[in-house]
């Protein structure tokens, strides 16, 4: 079944995409799943490396589901002090 849902990409991600956020129309089940969609349409650049899902707000594991109106932000390694 495909839903309809928003993928923010954040930090390098949103500027390597060119875009901060698209509305995306997916058969994926799990975040896993969303992510290895958007990468064989090649659209993220391949030198892009994505570490961690948030799926409405909070931190996922990559094989949680994904429903029809989420927010999936997809993040790139990062370090803070």
């Amino acid at each position: 079944m495909r839903k309809k849902v928003q993928v923010r990409y954040f930090a390098l991600v949103g500027e390597r995409r060119g875009v901060q956020t698209d509305a995306y129309e997916t058969e994926a089940s799990t975040a896993r799943q969303l992510l290895r969609e958007i990468e064989a349409a090649k659209s993220l650049p391949l030198t892009t490396n994505i570490s961690k899902a948030v799926i409405n707000g909070r931190f996922a594991e990559w094989d949680d589901p994904i429903k029809d109106g989420d927010l999936i932000t997809l993040l790139s390694p990062f370090s803070g002090g």
